[in-house]
This record gives C-alpha cells, structure tokens and sequence, in this order.
C-alpha cells in the first residue's frame, strides 16, 4: 500500500511547535509564526498602565474579562494583576506609615477600598470562568476522539464486510465527513487518531472491488482536484507577499489531507512529490525571508511612515470642494489599503504605528465630516433662498395685479442663478417648481393657459367627457377583441384633435393599457401590449417619443452597470467553484439582467422605427410645402 511520504528532514516545513509538526506529517505545511498585525490584534484592549488610576483597574479588568476573546488574553490580565498589586502595596505602604505617624498603632491599620474589593472579585470570577472554560474545552475534546474512534470502527467494519456496494460507499463518504467536521482532540492523541484514520481509509479503497466504477470515479474526482491544489501551490512562488503565501499553502494542505480522498495508486506518488517541490520552495523562500527579516522589516517601516506622512499632510490641508474630498477619500482608502495589507514591522514599531494610523485617519475623518457639516449648513441656507424665491412667484400669480409684475419675475430669475448649486436630487425638484411657476406666468401672459378661449374650454370639456364615456365602457378581455377595441378608442380620440400634451389623453392611455391586465395572456406578453398601447398614443409626438426612449436608454445602461459588477464578483470565485451556490445564484442574477436588457432593447429599437418613421414624413411634408411655395412664385 502506498501513501504519501513525509518530507525528510532537512525539507520539513517550518512549524509553531513539535505538536503540530509531528500531527500533520502527513500533509506538512508552513506554518506563520511571524507575528502580523491582524485583525485580533487590533480589536485586543489596550491598557496604558502608565496612567491608569488605582481606581480605574476594577473597570480594566473588567474590560478584559469581558471581550470576545477573553480566554486569550492571560497574558494582558496578568501584567495588569501584577501593575496593580505593586501600585495597590506602595499605596498600602504610604497609608501605613502616615497612620503610624500620625500617633496610630499598627495592629489598629486597616485600608481596604472599594476598588480593592471590586478588583479582587472580578479577578476571581475571571480565574472561575477561565477554570470551567478549560474543563469545558477538555471534556469536549475528549468526546471528540471518542466519536472519531466510533467512525473508524464504522470504516474497519465497512472493509472487513463481505459485500461492498453503493449504500456501502456512502456509508463510507458520511463517516468520511463525519471524522473531518469532528472538533479537536487532545494534542497527545492528534497524530495517533490521524494516522490510525488514513491507514483505514486506504485499506477501504484497496479493499473496495466489486463497486469499481464508483472507485475510479471517486480517484479521477480527487486526481483533478489535487492537481488544481498543486497548481495554486506552485503559483504561490511568485506571490510578493511570503506570509500570505504561507498562510495560503496551509490552507492547501489541509484542503489536500481532509477534504480529498487518495487518488490511483499509479498517481499517488507523482502527486504527493510535485506537491512536496512546491511546499519546499515555498519553505525555501521563507528562510530567505526570515535571514533578511531585519532589512524586510525596515523596509516595511519606511513605507508605512511614508503612508503616514501622505495621510498626514492630506489632513494638514484638506481639500475645499466636494470634487477634490471625494479625490481625497478615493486616496485615503488606497493608502489604508497599502497600510494594512505592508508586511510586518518589528514588535517595537507595531502599535506605535498602528496607533499613529488609526489616529491620523480618525483625524482625517473629522475634517471630512467638518466639510460636509459645513457644506449642508450651506446648502440648508441656499434651499431657504431658492424657497424664499418660490414662495414670491406663487405670491404673484395669486395677486389680482400679476400682470405688472413681469420685470420682477424676471428678477427673480436672474437672483434664482445667484443662489448658487444644491445636490442634484434636491435641485430637480426645486428648479422644476420654480420653473413650472415661471411657465405658468408667462403662458398666462401669452394666453396659453389661464386665459383659454371659450372654444378652447369647450374642447378640453369634449375631451374630458370622451375619456369618462371609455372608462365607463365594459371592455373585451379576449386579446385580439381588445386590441380592436383600443385602436376604435384611439381613431375616435384622434378625431377629436387633442393638443399635444394634453392631460386627458394619459389618463385614456393609462387606462387602455391596465385593460390587457384583464387578458389571459401571459405577464411577457401583457407588458409588451401595454407598451405597443403607449407607442400608438406618442406615435406622431416627436417629444414624447424622445422622452421614453431616454428613460429605457437609462434603465438599459443601469442592468449593463450591475451585471458588470457580477461579472467582476465571480472573478473572485476559483475555476473549482461552480457548484458554489453563491456563483450559482450571482450566475442566475446575470442571466435575468442579460433577458431584460433584450427586453428593453426590443422596446428601444421599436421607438427608433417610429423616430425615423415620423422624421421622415416631416420631410416629406416640408418639401411639399416648399414645392408648393416655389410654384405659387
């Protein structure tokens, strides 16, 4: 039977602690054991014992015993114990002697604050909780070997039975899975329950005869997965960042020793030593590494005080308009990136650094809200004007004498312009009642509106009552009935001569196109009829036609934005991620945006026909007109 050879000994991967070493020999790894500035790290609390009050432990204390990761920080509740017993006995001492000084006798000494109290409870609630997490921990990893005992005496039972099968082979597969989603053992017991599981692994593959195509199935799946590891693992020689790529190639291994089966035998051993070149480069550049870590680390310390200094004298000059913050954010964030993601600087220099970061970027923070406090204050200011002018227009069209008042409004245009930019979603709304007032006044003037002729009034009276007679009237359901239906309404609403624009003709559109609601055609083909319904009402109203083809232009180039960045999203995902249901689900998202985009198409290219179908009669009928003219000369 062959297995996967460890590496010998001058190749063996470097590693935290003997334990681990000899736990994976099978599949050995680089291990990271330099330290870099992680996320932990950063969400750690941090105490200033310097300046930290007697008073103040109980509440420090209390801050460690109490974080996320408490059963971590040994270490920080211990040099805060030891700070506090030393400053609590010189502060004992000093007590002491000013109660003997003063005349008192020292059996009569007694000095027991609250915060001794409180800070010697919480230290043995803490040493309590830390006991029972241990026991907890203990117990369950005891449990843990126990059940994966329990499967390997489900695996040696599935060899040493008479018939193997398909239900056997799953059988097989469920322990298989059962064993790696197991939580740890005892570190004593790692090795032994390892190496005890993969002899009996490969003893049920070499055993497994009589259900061969299952077999090679499973050996052909775990031969490519393999080689897509050994390929990643190779690649990583040429990555910049050597702890990255050793963290990576952990990853690797792990991947390789629970989550895949052995392969042919005749591969076996092909496999296991192009994967072991690669892991031996990889252990081959990170002692380079760690031979020039001092020159590594000041190199790391120049270009993260670098970093600092760009995000310092960004903050010493701030930009001054909207334009140059948002430069200015966009340059922030990559400088936050190249800080974060700079390898590791030695320990002396890290929270050093790190706290000079984080209080530069808060700095920065600060001003950039200052701006935008500013500019919103400003804004609110130019709003109050601009509704300041609004409110006056309204004034004058409600004012009997409206018609002296034409100079004003004009005033009130040109002061409009001087009351300066507002954010855009704010300014469409304001500039459009402003600017409907002004419509308003001047068609009043113009006798467009307001002053409509007593035939005017009796056309938009016919109007209205056509629209009130069609809504009234019980309408077909069957398509090709309605569709008759329709184009009858149509012909008589167009006879009637509306003005373009008028209000009376959306409301009949609105209501013809809600009529094919009612059919039983399908929801792709209700939305088209409605949309050919819409198309014949704006036919001959070059404006409208515009308008809608502008809207589907927007919606149409908002699918191609967001479909690009699922396209982008899936480049994150490996080649090996297909049954991933996250790619499955941003794959499924991209081919709906694909459908309506066609969809869209279909209605934008629909409205060009009808652009060039009526640009073409203008044309047509300008040239007969001047056909005409040039024969009256």
């Amino acid at each position: 039977m062959t297995t996967e050879p460890n590496l010998p000994k001058e190749e063996d991967p470097i590693a935290e602690d003997a334990a681990t070493s000899s736990t994976e020999a099978a599949a050995p790894a680089i291990e990271n054991t330099e330290d870099t500035q992680t996320t932990n790290e950063r969400s750690t609390p941090t105490v200033d014992l310097k300046t930290l009050a007697l008073e103040e432990y109980p509440a420090a204390l209390k801050k460690l015993t109490q974080h996320p990761n408490w059963s971590r920080l040994n270490n920080e509740v211990r040099q805060l114990s030891d700070a506090f017993d030393r400053a609590f006995g010189a502060q004992l001492k000093e007590k002491k002697e000013a109660f003997i000084n003063e005349g008192g006798n020292e059996i009569d000494f007694q000095f027991a604050p609250t915060y001794k109290k409180e800070f010697s409870l919480e230290l043995r609630e803490y040493k309590k909780r830390k006991q029972h997490h241990y026991k907890e921990l203990e117990a369950n990893q005891k449990a843990n070997l126990n059940r994966k005992r329990e499967i390997i005496e489900g695996i040696k039972a599935l060899v040493d039975a008479s018939e193997q099968d398909s239900n056997s082979y799953q059988q097989f597969k469920h322990l298989q899975e059962a064993f790696h989603s197991t939580g740890q053992v005892p570190r004593n017991e790692m090795n032994n329950i390892w190496q005890t599981y993969k002899f009996h692994v490969e003893r049920y593959y070499d055993f497994l005869h009589l259900n061969r195509d299952l077999r090679e199935a499973d050996f052909k799946h775990n031969y490519t997965e393999k080689l897509k590891i050994i390929e990643r693992a190779e690649a990583l020689a040429k990555h910049t960042d050597i702890i990255a790529a050793t963290r990576e190639l952990n990853s690797l291994h792990k991947l390789w020793k629970n989550d895949l089966g052995p392969v042919a035998k005749e591969h076996r051993e092909e496999l296991w030593a192009r994967f072991q070149a690669a892991t031996k480069i990889l252990h081959q550049q990170r002692n380079a590494y760690n031979k020039n870590i001092d020159s590594i680390h000041a190199e790391n310390l120049a270009l993260k005080q670098e970093i600092l200094q760009r995000l310092q004298d960004m903050v010493a000059q701030p930009p001054q308009s909207h334009n140059a913050w948002q430069n200015a954010l966009k340059n922030a964030n990559e400088l936050r990136e190249k800080f974060q993601t700079a390898g590791p600087t030695a320990k002396q220099h890290k929270n050093k650094l790190w706290n000079e970061f984080r209080a530069v970027f808060r700095s920065f923070n600060q001003e950039k809200n200052s701006f935008y406090k500013n500019q919103k204050a400003e804004e609110r200011e130019k709003i109050s004007q601009k509704r300041v002018l609004i409110e006056e227009i309204k004034s004058i069209l409600a004012s009997d004498q409206w018609r002296e008042q034409v100079n004003r409004v004009k005033q009130l245009q040109a002061e409009w312009k001087k009351t300066g930019r507002v954010s855009q979603r704010k300014s469409k709304a304001l500039w459009e009642e402003f600017n409907g007032l002004n419509n308003t006044f001047f068609d009043r003037l113009n006798n467009k509106r307001s002053a409509l002729t007593a035939q005017e009034l009796a056309q938009q009276a016919t109007l209205d009552n056509f629209v009130k007679q069609v809504m009234q009237t019980e309408a077909p359901s069957t398509p090709k009935k309605l569709e008759d239906f329709i184009q009858t309404q149509l012909e008589q609403w167009e006879a009637l001569q509306p003005p373009a624009g008028n209000s009376a003709q959306q409301k009949l559109l609105t209501h013809l196109a809600q009529l094919w609601k009612a059919t039983s055609l399908s929801a792709k083909d209700k939305a088209a009829q409605q949309f050919t319904t819409q198309l014949l009402f704006i036919r001959h109203d070059a404006q409208a036609l515009n308008k809608l083809h502008n809207e589907l232009r927007k919606e149409v180039d908002q699918l191609n934005n967001e479909r690009i960045q699922l396209e982008n999203n899936l480049q994150f995902f490996s080649n090996s991620s297909a049954d991933n249901p996250v790619v499955a689900e941003v794959t499924k998202k991209i081919e709906q945006l694909t459908q309506k985009k066609a969809a869209l198409t279909e209605k934008t290219n629909a409205i060009k026909t009808l652009k060039r179908q009526l640009n073409k009669k203008n044309e047509e009928a300008a040239s007969e007109k001047e056909a005409g003219q040039e024969d009256a000369g």
